[in-house]
């Protein structure tokens, strides 16, 4: 079936694709810098008052758990570190578009949060277990890497029954039948996306491979990482929509990263713990 819409249109003609403030960008490519300081980060992060206000209430959340309340951004980058303070800064800077509803994916409210939270923690967790890449970074690729979806959705939602008749009829993944449909997938509308925020390149072959480690060239075992936590939220029922249907698995992951399969049971409880004590930090971002 011939496309009818491309991937300029999703960018041109789509009036809320989603955005990272230049304050959250900046802070991701400064705290990756081994340059930076604490004094550094938090001078960024005061451009945006609105993302700082919620830095600062995250950074002082139960979850933490300070002894003291912590009141100044540079405080909250020596007290958490840089890493963490760069993972609070993207996921205030996303929760506001990944927690509404995506019809076209048949995702309620918070679903693909949900999902790209889980993502992000199984990807990390994957990270530390086999060293093959930086757990902070994997966190970072794993939160974003259906963004292509926040775009796509809007222009999925009179397709959506076709999409997952096809599915379900040739038992192919839902990405597979959105490239039937459209022509292309959320993984290449992401990529797109990742293109225009100028992300560091692993970032983007994470979003554009996710579904398919086996096919990026050369292979990235960060792109890895985020498959195998992008499977375990699926499987754990974590904002399923339309990318739960036929999930291909890929067992390679496993073998380039140095895995046994058994593995994913330690990871899976693991992840269960981690998830349930992130609780409070999805509180305090639910707050206006």
């Amino acid at each position: 079936m011939a496309k009818t819409i491309t991937l300029d249109d999703i960018v041109q003609r789509t009036g809320d694709l989603p955005s990272l403030p230049a304050a959250a960008l900046k802070v991701m490519r400064e705290a990756d810098s081994s340059t930076s300081t604490a004094a550094g980060i938090a001078k960024i992060l005061a451009q945006d008052q609105a993302l700082a206000v919620r830095v600062l209430r995250l950074a002082n959340s139960a979850y933490y758990g300070l002894q003291r309340k912590v009141t100044n951004l540079q405080e909250s980058v020596v007290v958490l570190g840089m890493r963490c303070v760069k993972n609070l800064c993207l996921v205030a800077a996303t929760y506001p578009w990944m927690s509404k509803r995506l019809t076209g994916y048949g995702l309620g409210p918070k679903d693909l949060w949900t999902n790209s939270f889980g993502t992000a923690l199984g990807a990390q967790l994957v990270a530390r277990l086999s060293g093959k890449c930086d757990p902070d970074q994997a966190f970072t690729a794993g939160l974003l890497h259906d963004v292509g979806k926040v775009a796509l959705s809007v222009w999925l939602e009179d397709k959506t029954a076709l999409i997952v008749e096809y599915a379900n009829r040739a038992q192919v993944p839902f990405d597979s039948a959105e490239r039937r449909i459209l022509g292309y997938d959320h993984c290449e509308v992401g990529e797109h996306l990742g293109r225009m925020w100028n992300l560091p390149e692993e970032l983007i072959l994470a979003i554009r491979y996710h579904h398919a480690p086996d096919l990026c060239d050369p292979t990235s075992p960060l792109v890895d990482c985020v498959h195998i936590g992008n499977y375990l939220t699926l499987s754990m029922g974590f904002g399923l929509g339309g990318d739960g249907l036929h999930y291909a698995f890929s067992p390679a992951c496993f073998v380039r990263l140095g895995l046994q399969p058994e593995a994913l049971d330690e990871i899976t409880d693991t992840f269960v713990v981690g998830y349930e004590e992130y609780e409070t930090l999805f509180q305090e971002l639910a707050k206006p």
